[in-house]
């Protein structure tokens, strides 16, 4: 108690000390009330001057205010100038009580403090206050990289002053734009009656235009500049801070160039929202005589400038995509699509993207790919579609297509289905042209015959899509040299042709072994046990093949094969196969279907008959396996040809007779020799008959060796 009596008694005559003048350097201090936390005096005029270096500011954080109350602070007080002398600009006067920490910031590189008293202290506890200070690099300046990151001010607690100013310019070369993306933004919320008392202001220059004020809790967004150059403010006054901003530039392209054939492109930030004040260019070069394929999975900008009423394409947009070729602009979209697709008339489009400042949304993203203007079909047969994207056909087509086959062949086309925008009026905007007929909306099943070629028209608008159109060729009366392919009946499997036959010829420079695969077979039943509408496969050397077939439980081989199948399979050995579909009249079935192969006769080919094998089954194989030209007994050749049997056992035959004749010889001149051997001496005779008996018999088996033999021969 004593020391708190004798504290009490002191302090009067500490506080009323001279502390005006006091001159510091920033780096990081403290200042504070005399006396605190004991309760200052009265009569006090206090000032301190902190100073930091040249391009420095100094930060002044208050942790604890508590003086006397006063209206106007006319009381007690401790006030913040921004400059080294009483004569410099107020930054903010604080009495009453504040624990709050906050912070003020110098414009230049000194601030100065002062802290007045009156000449009585009417409440009691009061301590005064402490402030801690620092000095950090001047806040804004200038940058010339071509991306980086800008942060607001930041005090000991990581909160931004108040009193700050700084701005911020930002210039990159000429031909970029500069793409600003706010990462955090926690500023002062706004205001009623002030609106943004803090606030990060974005321009293209000091005196251009306005990107707009930001303040309070944003999400994150993201702004782009029309040109090169770029200017940040960022502004707080002496009331209530916050942890403030991040923000991070990069360039970007006005004009973006693509002449790959197939490539995406997309909405600056995609992913994220596109940003405000975007002004972006997309041009997609192909080779000529190619036409681009643009088909959007994503479309969602910000529609009409009223939000509630709907658009069209076009009208009213407050963000708008506008797409352009070589005949001008196309169509301008906006608001929220489902996905579509869009076919330029020639090889190259250009697409402009534009935004405002008021709403962000997703953007666009879109793939292209290359296809070609006049579409030509030179194969025996084919499918036809219009480019098409999620099962909707693009919109502004123009295509042509055109079927060519040698020798007049004939040509069956198959509109399979069709369903495109209705008629209008009578009138018909999305359409497919074939001759002189044109045709729109719904429509059945079409078949057409043409000779030789034949070409044929899609056209679309830019509104109403569909499923567009699935046609496919068939042409009859060809030779087929592949190894390997689909055959069909014409339009299988939707539509059938009455009173056709369609001959197709399978043929190879040698003899090959043709696997044919009858995938689907489904043809009108016999009538009178005769086949009206058939297949038949036919070697032109042998004649009609026969096919293993099941009927009444008897097993038949038939060369014309009728009604409906299981799946089954014919192996053929020829140099030529021809296979012959014959549809009568009244045929309402779907036809057949069957890929062949084609491959060499395997080199161990045993000697062959004509067979046939298990039908009928799941997937029944007739095995038709020949050796043209061919002949029902083995062993026997026709012309040209030679019986595999008969290959096969030369060899070995004119091996035997060689042996043969060889072991004759020998046995000749052992003959001789044992008759010789007479004339010599006793003694050798035995020895000599042996030895040369034993050479006999090791080259003649059959050569008889026994010792009565021997012993005839020796007397």
């Amino acid at each position: 108690m004593l020391f708190f009596f004798l504290l009490a008694s002191v302090s009067p005559l500490l506080v009323k000390a001279d502390c005006h003048g006091n001159q510091l350097m920033a780096g990081n201090g403290m200042i504070q009330s005399e006396g605190y936390p004991v309760n200052y005096g009265n009569n006090l005029n206090c000032s301190w001057t902190i100073r930091a270096s040249a391009m420095e500011q100094v930060i002044l954080t208050f942790s604890d205010v508590m003086l006397e109350d006063c209206e106007f602070c006319n009381c007690d007080y401790v006030q913040v100038l921004d400059g080294p002398d009483p004569s410099s600009p107020v930054i903010g006067t604080y009495c009453g009580e504040n624990r709050r920490p906050f912070s003020v910031m110098s414009s230049g590189e000194a601030l100065t403090v002062v802290f007045v008293t009156d000449a009585s202290n009417e409440e009691g506890g009061l301590t005064g206050f402490r402030a801690n200070y620092t000095s950090i690099s001047k806040c804004g300046g200038n940058y010339a990289t071509m991306n980086g990151t800008i942060t607001s001010p930041a005090d000991v607690n990581n909160m931004y002053p108040n009193n700050a100013d700084c701005v911020y310019q930002i210039t990159v070369p000429a031909m970029y734009t500069i793409f600003l993306k706010v990462d955090r933004l926690i500023l002062q919320d706004k205001s009623m009656e002030t609106g943004c008392s803090d606030f990060l202001e974005v321009k293209e220059t000091a005196m251009g235009t306005d990107l707009g004020k930001y303040c309070g809790e944003m999400d994150r967004f993201s702004v782009m500049t029309s040109q090169n150059t770029m200017w940040l403010r960022f502004s707080s006054d002496n009331t209530t801070t916050s942890q403030g901003f991040t923000v991070l530039w990069d360039v970007i392209e006005n004009t973006r160039y693509y002449t790959n054939p197939t490539g995406m492109v997309s909405s600056p930030s995609f992913g994220g929202m596109y940003p405000f004040n975007a002004n972006i260019t997309y041009t997609i070069t192909l080779p000529a005589f190619k036409q681009v394929f643009l088909k959007f999975s994503v479309f969602d900008l910000e529609p009409a400038v009223v939000q509630d009423v709907a658009s069209m394409p076009g009208q009213n947009c407050a963000d708008l995509l506008e797409i352009y070729d070589s005949s001008g602009r196309l169509e301008s979209y906006c608001g929220l699509r489902n996905p579509f697709s869009i076919l330029s008339m020639n090889n190259s489009i250009t697409l402009m993207f534009k935004s405002n400042l008021a709403i962000n949304r997703r953007g666009f993203v879109a793939e292209y790919e290359t296809i070609e203007r006049n579409t030509v079909f030179t194969d025996y047969n084919g499918l036809i579609t219009p480019p098409q994207y999620q099962g909707m056909y693009a919109h502004n087509l123009d295509s042509n297509y055109t079927i060519t086959r040698p020798q007049n062949e004939p040509i069956l086309l198959s509109i399979l289905s069709f369903e495109v925008q209705e008629p209008i009026n009578g009138t018909c905007l999305d359409y497919l042209q074939i001759g002189t007929e044109t045709i729109c909306g719904e429509q059945n099943p079409k078949t057409y015959i043409f000779y030789g070629s034949t070409s044929f028209r899609f056209k679309s608008d830019f509104f109403l899509s569909g499923a567009g159109f699935q046609a496919q060729y068939d042409v009859c009366n060809t030779t087929i040299m592949e190894d390997s392919g689909v055959l069909r009946s014409p339009g299988y499997p939707a539509v059938t042709y009455d009173n056709i036959t369609c001959i197709y010829s399978l043929r190879q420079s040698q003899h090959r072994m043709f696997d044919i695969d009858f995938t689907k077979f489904d043809l009108p039943s016999k009538v009178n046990g005769m086949c009206d509408s058939y297949v038949k496969i036919t070697d032109p050397h042998r004649g009609d093949i026969e096919v293993a077939t099941m009927e009444g439980g008897q097993m038949m081989k038939e060369t014309m094969l009728c009604g409906n199948r299981a799946p089954f399979n014919v192996t053929v050995q020829a140099r030529e196969i021809r296979i012959t579909y014959v549809s009568a009249s009244g045929n309402n079935t779907m036809g057949f279907n069957l890929n062949f192969n084609i491959t060499d006769i395997p080199t161990t080919t045993t000697p062959t008959t004509t067979t046939t094998t298990g039908i009928m089954t799941n997937r029944p194989t007739t095995s038709t396996t020949q050796a043209p030209p061919t002949s029902s007994t083995p062993g026997v050749g026709g012309p040209g040809t030679k019986d595999n049997t008969t290959s096969a056992s030369l060899p070995i035959i004119i091996a035997i007779i060689v042996v043969s004749v060889l072991l004759f010889t020998v046995a000749v001149i052992c003959i001789v020799k044992s008759k010789s051997s007479k004339n010599d001496s006793e003694n050798l005779k035995i020895l000599s008959v042996r030895r040369t008996r034993q050479s006999c018999a090791v080259l003649n088996p059959s050569y008889e060796s026994n010792e009565e033999l021997n012993r005839g021969e020796l007397k």
